[in-house]
């Protein structure tokens, strides 16, 4: 809907009754506003009206009330007692007006938010079909119907033949005949509320076009939990993707899907396996424990992004503040994402869409690693620094040849294919979805797979003119295996970087190459032969359900039912095999199962009442809602296979049971009551008030409600009349709200002091003969643990601009978490008991996000858009132990080296370790460096060695000289997509970028370590090896003593970058090459083309690890694969 015109017509209470004067002063508004071509959009809401024999007059007037328009018209030209039947159910207004209008021969015109009623006679100059003189009907005429996308016939859609004056109007069921001048003839389609469209005809052509929804970005209707809004309405913080923004580029994964589509929507992704689950954090990391927003699916609060079909998504939005997420309560701390899925609708045909695409997979990029010859001559130089004898093995010529790259023989090219079909349609009763879905890649690691099933039932229903009945069903099955690359022991891209180069995949005699010929050669394993005789796959089966139904109490009052249910199925299969051959050995094969199965239960009722009178405007909803969780796992493991083939790994062949283990997991229960109110009035003044009461099993009796409220204000200034001169500027608003979420991700009982029996450590209780195990507290209570803490505050402006041609989001938010659960700090004296959490820390993200979007469609057939999307954030861990204390995380390496730290007043997970200046060049800058007077290890400092940088001035390096280096949260984060096309041709762009965030590249820590008897980076070929020759790479030596490759500056890198996700060149074919399909495009897209970026690794983007505790560390994580897919989707 579009604000402005040049002429201003004033609001009335209600509908007015004009005097002829005012009737010439409209036509007049006509005739102008047809010349300047000022177009009108429609509200999202629709029309709901039943009424017997009831005046035009009150009809009109309820219409007004319900879609927010003003109509004006003659007196005359609507008796006082004209009386009609009306029974509209969700009609548009154009719809609406069309059914009572179009018998009465009174057109409508739509200007700004104004409706003109006139005459059919009276109209713009567009005759109706009906009225053409039938001489002209039958010269040089084209026929056909206009519908919109579901099928039913437009009224009063003006059909121009474009560059002359012939015109027509379509009747009350879509149908149009108009003369033309020439063949072929270009007919131009136009209508409020819809998409411009050209269509190239020929002489005889039956014309059938659809006309597709132009909905402004005010007009827009989002979901926000138990309900809608329109977008113009909002005071919070929303989001909205969809899904046709997926389409445009489909990948597998919908979490990867959404990245760089939303300010304050960061997805970080830990590497680039088919089955890897990014993290997503909506507005920063809330917690040093679970960060992950809620995902409502359908109304169901349960469920994960990777369980559903990124082809079956209608809509995502993502709740960012409090006002918006508070409905949520207890499990919205961390932000909400709401998906709607596809449904059909009534009186829709039945419609088959297919979408097919295969595509092939290959790495981006291969570190550079020393070659055989290189590896032997820096091996033996570390023994010529240390003035020893080197190994003679070294002296073997069969160790300087290179026999294989291993990087090429762990990666592969890799393929993917994915098939899509969904059927829906819909009667007058009911409507129906159903899509299948198949999805299936070979990643670029050996064995590295991911394969999902999907299906989707989705329907409507409506039992009677009160009640309604809403069914959803989805099942997704899921099969993967992602090889561990994170591990500096087991990870098979970090054996894979350190196995000699000499070395065969397979040798003459076809043994698995090994490099147990000596310990000079490293003590790890083949990877190439792990990956074949290993097999970790898992599989996992998982189900959503819902029902709900929905009685209309009275007009304004509706009763809602929800009652909802998720089951996941796990299972993990991992075997292993004997190893006789390798360095890491294992003298039995071993298979492990493990079966892990999950029940949630969900039931809620609620009321939802919505009212217009006047210029007020009341929305509110109020319920209840239970939620129940069950589940159980069992872990079994055999030893002692006879035959170890991978097809003949069988459970039940395993010679010996080795363990088995199995618990119910603890129930969880969650009981709440909500309730929001959302008022406006005169569409300008703006409130939004939630409230939502949890109480959870996870927390003591009487510790375990806690009461969340939300609030926030808006203020339309467009709509004040001293904005009505600025016409260029369509809807303004600024907004502001406020609210406390929770978080109750946490370990279950920690209320409780658990207790472990039959306890032997070796020394049993003795009673007589009798030897018995003990028992012991395996974790201590904290009676007090109570829910984590979120208050958010979010100040922001939306604009329209430019008849809907731009828009802009600014938003100011502030995060603080509070009462976060950390460990607490106990005496060593508690013994091996589990100290439980405490509410204790506090946490804080601040920041700005802006969205800019626009489009154009000019009269060439050209067409373009730009989204751009960019949030500044900043993190501080505001409250911990005091001290000086810190949360520590995971140890890397064999020197155990720690390289991420959370402190009080500083970033979530910083890195932390030894400032450097260089390396010492000569024994001389050695014997003068103060800052190592008082070191003991001073005399075993070598030139080419590390100088570290003495903090605190005692002359001696060491645990007190540990600092912050670096920051692995970004301070920006960045989202543009770019979309160009003409005349059936489309090219569109996503790029995403990171920037501010630094990276620790420990693998290349680890590859520059000469101390290990591992291959190399080729870097190290720039290593000090004489006075002036380096000041950044350390001399090889097989010693440690000044610890050269500790945690230190050294292996911080610069993480910005910016990345082409995507990029798609599609193409419409015309109708008259289709004739079969409703609609048919061709595409080609690319993903992960290009990356620009300082990174030395793989790759820049890096997540998290060890929870929230560490990020931004590489451990030679899984790369990312370029992917290339050429598709079709067609509709029929």
């Amino acid at each position: 809907m579009y604000k402005k015109n040049s002429i201003s017509i004033r609001r009335k209470s209600c509908i007015p009754r004009i005097n002829r004067l005012l009737s010439m002063k409209l036509a007049l508004l006509l005739m102008c506003a047809a010349t300047i071509q000022v177009s009108a959009m429609t509200f999202g809401q629709t029309i709901t009206l039943k009424r017997k024999n009831a005046k035009m007059a009150d009809v009109l007037q309820a219409i007004q009330e319900q879609s927010g328009y003003h109509i004006f018209y003659d007196s005359a030209l609507v008796p006082p007692d004209l009386k009609l039947d009306v029974d509209m159910r969700e009609l548009s207004i154009q719809a609406a007006l069309s059914k009572i209008l179009t018998k009465h021969d009174i057109i409508y015109n739509i200007v700004d938010k104004h409706v003109i009623l006139t005459e059919g006679k009276k109209a713009t100059g567009i005759p109706s079909a009906k009225k053409m003189p039938s001489a002209v009907r039958q010269q040089a005429v084209v026929k056909g119907r206009v519908s919109n996308i579901d099928g039913v016939g437009l009224a009063n859609v003006s059909v121009v033949e474009k560059d002359t004056d012939n015109r027509a109007a379509t009747d009350e069921r879509g149908n149009f005949e108009l003369r033309a001048s020439k063949w072929p003839a270009v007919l131009v389609f136009t209508s409020v509320g819809f998409q411009r469209q050209e269509l190239t005809v020929n002489q005889g052509s039956e014309v059938v076009i659809e006309m597709v929804p132009a909905i402004t970005e005010m007009d827009e209707v989002v979901v926000v939990g138990y309900g809608t809004q329109r977008r113009s309405d909002l005071t919070g913080s929303v989001s909205s993707i969809k899904g046709e923004q997926l389409s445009v580029a489909p990948i597998g994964q919908l979490s990867n899907s959404l990245q760089g589509l939303s300010s304050g929507l960061e997805i970080v992704s830990g590497g680039g396996s088919p089955a890897e689950e990014p993290t997503i954090q909506i507005r920063g990391t809330g917690s040093v424990n679970s960060s992950n927003p809620l995902v409502v699916i359908d109304g169901v609060p349960s469920g994960k992004l990777t369980d559903i079909n990124p082809n079956d998504i209608e809509q995502i939005e993502v709740l960012k503040d409090a006002s918006s997420a508070a409905i949520y309560g207890t499990r919205a701390a961390n932000g909400v994402i709401l998906v709607t899925t596809k449904r059909g609708k009534f009186g829709q045909p039945t419609q088959y869409s297919v979408n097919l695409y295969s595509g092939i997979t290959n790495v981006n990029n291969k570190l550079d690693l020393l070659g055989a010859e290189d590896l032997v001559m820096l091996k033996k130089e570390r023994y010529t620094n240390d003035g020893i004898t080197a190994n003679v093995f070294w002296d073997d010529p069969y160790y300087a040849e290179d026999r294989t790259d291993w990087q090429d023989e762990l990666f592969q090219a890799g393929r993917l294919e994915n098939f899509d079909l969904s059927i829906r349609g819909g009667g007058e009763k009911s409507s129906y979805l159903t899509s299948l879905g198949y999805y299936n890649e070979k990643g670029i690691m050996l064995s590295s797979k991911f394969r999902r099933l999907s299906a989707r039932v989705n329907s409507n229903h409506v039992i009677s003119d009160k009640l309604k009945l809403v069914q959803n069903f989805q099942y997704n099955y899921r099969n993967w295996y992602n090889p561990s690359t994170s591990s500096v022991y087991s990870g098979v891209l970090w054996q894979a970087l350190r196995f000699n180069p000499a070395i065969p995949v397979m040798d003459e005699n076809g043994e698995w190459g090994t490099a147990s010929a000596n310990n000079e050669l490293g003590d790890i394993n083949n990877p190439v032969y792990e990956l074949s005789t290993e097999d970790r796959t898992k599989r996992n089966h998982n189900m959503l359900a819902s029902i709900t139904l929905e009685y209309a109490i009275t007009d304004d009052l509706k009763w809602k039912g929800n009652i909802g249910f998720e089951g996941n199925l796990y299972e993990s299969r991992d075997f292993f095999p004997s190893v006789t051959q390798q360095m890491r050995r294992r003298n039995d094969a071993e298979l492990g199962i493990t079966n892990q199965e999950s029940y949630t239960v969900l039931g809620e009722t609620y009321v939802d009442y919505r009212r217009a009178f006047g210029s007020h405007h009341l929305d509110a909803v109020a319920g209840v809602s239970m939620q129940s969780r069950n589940g159980s796992f069992q872990t079994a493991k055999k030893i002692g296979y006879a035959d170890e083939s991978l097809d003949q790994i069988v459970f039940d062949n395993g010679a010996t049971m080795n363990s088995i283990i199995g618990n119910y997991d603890v129930p969880q229960k969650l009981a709440s009551a909500f309730a929001r109110l959302n008022y406006s009035y005169a569409n300008r003044y703006l409130l939004t008030m939630t409230m939502r009461s949890d109480g959870s099993s996870k927390f003591m009796p009487g510790r375990r409600w806690g009461y969340f409220p939300g609030f926030s204000a808006g203020w339309r200034i467009s709509e004040e009349n001293f904005m009505a001169d600025i016409s260029f500027l369509d809807d303004l608003k600024i907004k502001g709200g406020w609210g406390m979420l929770g978080n109750q991700e946490v370990a279950d009982l920690q209320y409780l002091t658990t207790i472990k029996r039959n306890i032997d450590y070796g020394n049993k209780y003795t009673f007589g003969a009798d030897q018995v195990g003990g028992s012991r507290i395996t974790s201590l209570a904290n009676p007090f643990i109570t829910w984590e803490k979120t208050a958010m505050t979010n100040l922001g402006v939306d604009a329209v601009l430019f008849q809907g041609g731009l828009t802009a989001n600014v938003a100011w938010f502030d995060k603080r978490t509070s009462d976060m659960l950390i460990p607490a700090v106990v005496m060593g004296t508690v013994g091996r008991a589990t100290i439980p959490d405490s509410n204790i820390g506090e946490m804080r993200n601040w920041g700005w996000e802006i969205e800019l979007n626009h489009q154009k469609q000019l009269d060439n057939g050209f067409a373009y858009n730009v989204g751009f999307n960019l949030t500044f954030l900043k993190n501080k861990v505001t409250k911990l132990y005091g001290n000086n204390n810190y949360i520590g995380s995971v140890f890397y390496g064999r020197q155990s080296q720690e390289i991420s730290r959370t402190y009080e007043g500083m970033p979530l997970a910083s890195f932390f370790g030894w400032k450097t200046d260089g390396l010492y060049q000569n024994q001389a800058e050695i014997d003068a460096d103060v800052h190592i007077q008082n070191d003991g290890r001073k005399a075993d400092i070598k030139p080419g060695d590390v100088r570290f940088v003495d903090i605190n001035g005692d002359g001696q390096i060491d645990e007190q000289d540990r600092v912050y280096l670096g920051d692995p949260n970004p301070d920006a984060i960045l989202g543009l997509q770019l979309g160009v096309g003409f005349k059936g041709w489309m090219l569109h762009a996503n790029l995403t970028g990171s920037f501010g965030g630094q990276l620790y590249n420990a693998d290349r820590m680890q590859g520059l370590d000469p101390t290990y008897s591992y291959n190399m980076y080729a870097e190290a070929l720039g290593r000090w090896h004489g006075e002036g020759t380096s000041n950044t790479i350390p001399r090889m030596s097989t010693q440690r003593t000044n610890l050269n490759h500790r945690t230190s500056d050294l292996f911080i890198e610069n993480g910005n970058f910016v990345k082409l996700k995507t990029l798609t060149l599609s193409y419409k074919i015309p109708t008259s090459e289709r004739s079969f399909f409703r609609d048919m495009n061709v595409y080609v897209m690319g993903e992960n083309l290009f990356v620009m970026s300082a990174y030395k690794g793989y790759n820049p983007e890096i997540g998290y690890s060890d929870g929230n505790l560490q990020r931004g560390v590489d451990y030679a994580n899984f790369p990312f694969s370029r992917k290339i897919n050429l598709g079709l989707r067609f509709d029929f």
